[in-house]
């Protein structure tokens, strides 16, 4: 069994410590071999050291001698993370996650769903590996494949993890259902690095209840042990409201994960999006949960009584205004759908075209012309409502809103100003 370790206080900084002056040894050796020049080597280190200092109330997270900094940073120090951070030479890195959606088969019918309005035939298992090419061409680094359930088209996802170079990082988001040894151990061969498994309650009846399919809670549990013998990270995705926040839910949840040698618990608050969309977010105007759910992501990774315990990686914190704000539409991350429209991110219906009719490059570079740098203004809790009111004016029941429609809507958004630490690390500075 590989259960994680965690590395807080004095250990924590002895690692970081370690990490800089090794991206230093790696770097100079570049800039001696010509690859880069001063000017970039200096300005690499800086970019580095600025990142750092932005997760530098994050737990490291170790798994069989991989480090995790971040949950979507590749582990040190493999290929996938000097990849990533070697963008931090340009001035636009670029995306390094992708949340890529395989199928839209599923067994369960969680309430929340967000591809819940979405239609069109799954993408083909060739398109499938063609596109996630063409992402590594643009330097995406970290891979979130999902589904549905990605286990119930299984030899599809094989031949899609295939297609990933050594230099990408590879998870799945998945419930469990269907899995068995034999599946795990042809995932671990395939070079999958980590699993995010949702769980929003501790008590068996409530989350099936929530699921809609009976032993749900069971399989999530038997998932989690089999990844974690197998030597696949594991996190928990948890979708807490404001009154699972109140109540101590959410601490429930970390203390039961804790015992299921889980390395993460991804916090995503609820979003007006898919089945939900529509719906008010009662988080964004919860001031008492937000500030309950930072309190957590910071005691949770530092104080000595939680070290044991899964790292949060809560978003209320990780984007506010003081970290990485909103960055979304490739510019750190963006959302494939199972049909091929591409969209900012799964909590924003809207779509800037579909791979099967155009090239993906063509649309992402269209994408990018509307998200040309990061926000401090979540956009997919500012903005789902006038997704919502398109869609009605214009008679639309199928998610997301397809591109002539989008194209105008976004003229409208507020984007918000800049994050404040891009602009420390000098990257993108071109605002549309």
């Amino acid at each position: 069994m590989s259960k994680p370790q965690f590395l807080i206080g004095p250990a924590k900084l002895l690692f970081y410590i370690r990490l800089i002056l090794h991206g230093f040894f790696h770097y100079l050796i570049r800039l001696l071999r010509g690859k880069f020049g001063p000017t970039a080597f200096v300005r690499l280190l800086m970019r580095l050291i600025l990142f750092l200092n932005a997760v530098k109330h994050n737990k490291v997270v170790v798994v069989d001698g991989k480090y995790k900094v971040q949950l979507y940073l590749p582990a040190y120090p493999t290929p996938a993370f000097w990849e990533s951070i070697e963008k931090f030479v340009r001035p636009d890195p670029g995306p390094l996650t992708v949340v890529f959606s395989m199928t839209k088969a599923c067994a369960y019918k969680c309430p929340h769903c967000y591809q819940r309005n979405d239609t069109g035939a799954d993408m083909s298992v060739e398109l499938l590996q063609k596109t996630a090419r063409q992402m590594q061409d643009i330097g995406v680094t970290m891979f979130d494949i999902e589904g549905g359930e990605p286990l119930l088209m299984f030899d599809n996802l094989i031949e899609l993890l295939k297609a990933f170079d050594n230099k990408r990082e590879t998870w799945v988001n998945t419930t469990g259902h269907t899995l068995t040894p034999e599946k795990v151990r042809r995932l671990k061969e395939a070079g999958l690095f980590g699993v995010m498994i949702s769980l929003h309650s501790i008590d068996e009846k409530e989350y099936e209840k929530f699921t809609g399919f009976p032993g749900s809670f069971e399989i999530a549990r038997d998932a989690a042990r089999q990844f974690v013998e197998a030597g696949i990270m594991v996190a928990i995705n948890c979708c807490p409201s404001a009154e699972m926040v109140a109540d101590g839910t959410v601490e429930r949840i970390f203390e039961l994960t804790k015992t299921w040698n889980c390395s993460f618990i991804q916090v995503i608050h609820g979003k007006s999006a898919g089945a939900w969309l529509g719906k008010d977010d009662e988080m964004i105007n919860a001031d008492a949960s937000i500030k309950e759910l930072r309190r957590i992501h910071i005691d949770y990774n530092s104080l000595p009584q939680f070290r044991d315990h899964p790292a949060p990686a809560v978003q209320v914190y990780e984007e506010d205004e003081q970290h990485f704000g909103c960055t979304s539409g490739g510019i750190d991350r963006f959302y494939i759908g199972a049909n091929g429209d591409v969209q900012p991110c799964e909590f924003l219906n809207v779509s800037f075209g579909n791979v099967n009719e155009e090239d993906f490059k063509t649309i992402f570079s269209r994408m990018r012309e509307y998200f040309k740098e990061p926000g401090c203004r979540w956009l997919c809790s500012r903005e789902a409502h006038t997704i919502h009111e398109t869609m009605i004016e214009n008679n639309i029941t199928a998610t997301p809103l397809p591109w002539k429609y989008t194209k105008d809507l976004l003229k409208k958004w507020n984007y918000g100003r800049k994050t404040p630490l891009y602009s420390k690390m000098g990257i993108y500075k071109n605002k549309s």
